[in-house]
């Protein structure tokens, strides 16, 4: 197992497209934060870039950092692809590796991408977002971060079963993108609206919600009795109605389903 692992980390680490979307993926992530920070657009006495403040500098960090999920995603078909494409798996057979171990040192990869994705984020936040130079409530909302890492593993879970059933990098990423952007959403439409939200990618991409700008304001109004507090009651409400732990679960259990998949169809596949 551990052979396989340095096997398929020699082979990514010396695949020069890594490192391209890799750096791609890092300079994007600090660009938008860097530009949030420094935006100050005002909305009735209340500036944009309070969602940048504490405690809810962490949630705000990782709603921006999944929007470059998809990046990381595409990365990951395309190392997946190119192990059928040059025939890499034939030769890890034949050089003394089973398929639980080259399936599994596929996992690791998938995890270690993950886990680059919390470093990267936490180390660019703490250096480009002014406030956290600060140690007070410093950790306040980051488990926002520990839910972008398990959002990754929906989209790399999902990306895994796609491009084990397809063998193949471009029509993967055309079903992929296309699932996102438009065969689920169609799905959601005959569905009744339980069970719209419990379909694959409206639950993993809920795990990383928009900042709540509206609700912020709310507060920040009822502190100077700008707004009444059956308002601001009202608006929590709202906010409140989907719970992020029932998400957590339920995207964890997609996970699970997909990864189980993706590992059957590997045992069963020609090589």
């Amino acid at each position: 197992m551990i052979r396989a692992v340095k096997a398929e980390l020699i082979k990514t680490l010396g695949y020069a497209t890594f490192w391209v979307l890799i750096s791609l993926h890092a300079l994007l992530f600090l660009l938008v934060l860097t530009i949030a920070n420094k935006a100050t657009l005002n909305f009735n006495g209340v500036e944009s870039n309070i969602l940048l403040s504490k405690p809810y500098t962490w949630g705000t960090v990782a709603w921006l950092a999944s929007w470059f999920n998809l990046v990381l995603a595409l990365l990951f078909i395309i190392l997946c692809g190119n192990d059928f494409l040059f025939g890499t798996y034939r030769r890890g057979l034949l050089d003394g590796f089973s398929r639980n171990n080259l399936f599994k040192a596929k996992l690791s990869l998938l995890m270690l991408i993950a886990i680059y994705v919390v470093v990267l984020v936490t180390l660019i936040a703490l250096f480009a977002t002014p406030v956290l130079s600060s140690w007070e409530n410093l950790l306040t909302g980051y488990g926002y971060i520990l839910v972008l890492f398990i959002q990754m593993l929906g989209y790399f879970s999902i990306a895994l079963l796609i491009i084990v059933l397809t063998r193949n990098i471009a029509l993967t990423i055309i079903v992929y993108l296309l699932y996102f952007a438009l065969i689920e959403p169609i799905i959601r439409l005959f569905l009744p609206d339980s069970a719209a939200q419990l379909m694959p990618v409206k639950i993993i991409s809920n795990l990383t919600p928009m900042p709540d700008f509206l609700g912020i304001m709310a507060k920040q109004f009822s502190q100077t009795d700008s707004i009444n507090a059956n308002t601001l009651n009202t608006i929590d409400a709202i906010n409140n109605s989907t719970s992020l732990t029932q998400n957590i679960l339920v995207a964890c259990l997609y996970i699970a389903i997909f990864t189980v998949l993706s590992y059957f169809v590997f045992r069963k596949k020609d090589f």
